[in-house]
C-alpha cells in the first residue's frame, strides 16, 4: 500500500498542474504539455498562419516521423527512421533513429540508430518494414530517456548521449549500431548511451505486427509498456494468443515488474499499437489502456516492485464498439483488411485515450490501409468503467482527443475535424480538411486548432464553439502532432522539424 500511497501523491502532484506548463524548463513536454494525454498546452503568442509566421529553423530528418516530440531543458527528443541519419560508420538499413537536438537551434546534441535486425519477412513476424521507424514517442525521466525501439526493445538512453562517457550495463553500442567493422566504429559525443535494454520478442514470445507504435509511460518507478503483440504475416491468426499485452518494468533496472492477464491477445484484430496512462481517480492511482480488441481496460498498480512477476489486476472493461459494430442479425461483422477493406465491422483502438476531469475520451480505429469506415467516440467514467455518451458521427481514427474548456477536437482518418462538447457529446461542427488525417491529432494553443492532413497542409482554426478557419498552409511533407513552448509552435513533419514564431 506504501507505494501505492506514494505515487498516487506524486501523481496528483502533477495533476494539479495547469496542463501544458507555459515554458519548456519546467517538466518534460509530453501529450500536448500535461503529464496525461491531452493534446493542450498553455503556451501562448503563438502563430495563426505558417505561411506569415517567422520560421527560426528548418531541419532535415529522415523519410518518417509518427511520434511526437519531446521537450525537456532546451533539448527535443524525436523518433524518425534512419534515412536521413549521416555518421562515419553508418550504414541505413531502414531502422530507427532517437535524435536529440537544441531546442533554441536545431542543432544535432546526439543521435542513437536502433538497425533493423530482421532483413525481410520471417513467419510470424511482419513487422518494421515500412521504413517507419521508431513510432514510439521518447520519455525522459531525469537523466535517462526511455523509447520503444522499432525492433521491439524497450531502450533506457542516457539523456547526454555518449558526451559523458559509455555508462552501463550495457556497453557495446558499436556493435548494435553495426559499427564494430566499419570506419568510424568508435564511439563519438554525438553518438547515444544505451543504459540498458530489454527485448519484447525474446523475453515474452511476443509477435509484433508492422510497427512497434506504443508510447512508454512512467509511473514513480514503473515503467509501463504495450508490447505490440499482433497477427502473424500472413494477417490472419495470432500466433502468440497467450502473450501479455501490457507489462509494467522496473525502471532502474529493467526487470519485468507485472504483466496483464486480460485474454487481449485471444480478442485482438489486427495489433496492439495503443499507450497506456495513468491519472489519480478518487485519491487511487490507475492505469487505463485501450487495446487491440477494442476494449478500454483499468488496472491497479502492482503492490511491490520487488519479487515475483505479479499480474496487473484488472477493475474494469468497457467495449468502444456499439454492439452492432459486432454482431449484425446474429452474425460476426467481418473486420476490414489491407486485402478487403469494409466500412463497418469493429476496430482496435490505436490513439492514446485523453483523460480529463474524472473521464476517459477514446476513439477507435484501423490502420490507414483497411481505408475509411465507421468510427465510435467514446466518453467513459474513469472510476465505474461506465459509457458517459457515445458518438458514431466520427469516423476511424488514430488520434488522441485534446480537450480544452469544454470542448473536444477530434480529427478522422477520412479527414474531418470535430468539434465536440465535451460534457454533452453534442457534436458543435466539423470542418472538411481535404485529405485524409492520419498522421496527426488536433493541438490546441493560445485559442487555436491546429490540424494536419496527410496531404501536407496544417489548419488553424478558432478553439471556440463557433467554426473559424484561421489559416491552412501546404508544408514540405505532412506534418505530424505539434508541440509548443515558450511562444514557439514546433512542427514535424515526415521529413523534418521547423521552429515558428509569431
Amino acid at each position: 500500500m506504501r507505494l501505492k500511497s506514494a505515487i498516487a501523491s506524486a501523481l496528483l502532484g502533477l495533476l494539479v498542474l495547469e496542463p501544458g506548463g507555459a515554458t519548456a524548463g519546467d517538466l518534460p513536454i509530453r501529450w500536448g504539455g500535461a503529464p496525461v494525454p491531452n493534446m493542450v498546452s498553455s503556451a501562448r503568442k503563438l502563430p495563426a498562419d505558417l505561411g506569415t509566421a517567422k520560421t527560426l529553423w528548418d531541419i532535415k530528418l529522415g523519410t518518417h516521423q509518427y511520434s511526437i516530440p519531446t521537450l525537456d531543458r532546451g533539448r527535443i527528443y524525436l523518433g524518425i527512421n534512419d534515412a536521413g541519419m549521416a555518421r562515419a560508420g553508418f550504414k541505413a538499413t531502414q531502422g530507427g533513429v532517437v535524435a536529440c537536438v537544441d531546442q533554441a537551434t536545431g542543432n544535432l546534441i546526439w543521435q542513437m540508430p536502433t538497425p533493423r535486425f530482421f532483413g525481410g519477412v520471417i513467419p510470424p513476424y511482419h513487422f518494421d518494414q515500412w521504413k517507419c521507424g521508431i513510432c514510439s514517442g521518447p520519455v525522459v525521466d531525469g537523466e535517462r530517456v526511455y523509447v520503444i525501439s522499432g525492433r521491439g526493445e524497450i531502450l533506457c538512453l542516457d539523456r547526454n548521449g555518449q558526451a559523458n562517457g559509455n555508462d552501463g550495463p550495457f556497453l557495446d553500442e558499436p556493435a548494435y549500431m553495426g559499427l564494430t567493422n566499419n570506419p568510424g566504429g568508435t564511439l563519438a559525443a554525438t553518438d547515444g548511451d544505451i543504459l540498458w535494454k530489454y527485448e519484447l520478442i525474446k523475453e515474452l514470445d511476443v509477435v509484433p505486427h508492422d510497427v512497434c507504435g506504443s508510447t512508454l509511460l512512467i509511473v514513480g518507478d514503473l515503467l509501463f509498456a504495450c508490447t505490440s503483440n499482433g497477427i502473424d504475416d500472413r494477417h490472419n491468426r495470432n500466433p502468440r494468443p497467450q502473450a501479455p499485452t501490457l507489462i509494467a518494468l522496473d525502471k532502474k533496472t529493467g526487470r519485468l515488474v507485472a504483466r496483464d492477464a486480460a485474454g487481449i491477445g485471444e480478442r485482438m484484430l489486427h495489433c496492439n499499437w495503443g499507450s497506456p496512462l495513468a491519472a489519480v481517480v478518487d485519491g487511487q492511482p490507475r492505469i487505463y489502456f485501450g487495446a487491440g480488441d477494442g476494449w478500454l481496460y483499468a488496472f491497479e498498480l502492482p503492490s511491490s516492485t520487488t519479487g515475483p512477476v505479479q499480474t496487473l489486476k484488472q477493475l474494469w472493461a468497457h467495449d468502444c464498439n456499439p454492439p452492432h459494430y459486432r454482431v449484425r442479425d446474429g452474425q460476426p461483422v467481418p473486420y476490414s483488411k489491407h486485402n478487403l477493406n469494409r466500412p463497418d465491422g469493429p476496430s482496435e483502438i490505436i490513439g492514446t485515450p485523453a483523460y480529463c476531469e474524472g473521464r476517459l475520451y477514446v476513439v477507435i480505429g484501423q490502420s490507414p490501409l483497411h481505408g475509411n469506415g465507421q468510427g465510435c467516440l467514446s466518453c467513459v467514467d474513469a472510476v465505474t468503467g461506465k459509457q458517459v455518451w457515445a458518438s458514431e458521427l466520427v469516423d476511424r481514427s488514430l488520434a488522441t482527443p485534446a480537450i480544452a474548456e469544454g470542448l473536444l477536437y477530434l480529427p478522422d482518418t477520412t479527414g474531418n475535424l470535430h468539434c465536440f462538447d465535451s460534457r454533452s457529446g453534442e457534436r458543435l461542427w466539423v470542418q472538411e480538411l481535404g485529405s485524409k488525417a492520419w498522421c496527426a491529432s488536433a493541438f490546441v494553443a493560445d485559442g487555436k486548432v491546429y490540424a494536419g492532413t496527410e496531404g501536407g497542409d496544417l489548419w488553424v482554426l478558432q478553439a471556440s464553439r463557433e467554426k473559424k478557419v484561421l489559416s491552412r498552409t501546404r508544408l514540405k511533407s505532412a506534418p505530424a502532432t505539434p508541440i509548443a513552448a515558450d511562444g514557439v509552435l514546433y512542427v514535424p513533419t515526415q521529413r523534418g522539424l521547423t521552429a515558428y514564431s509569431q
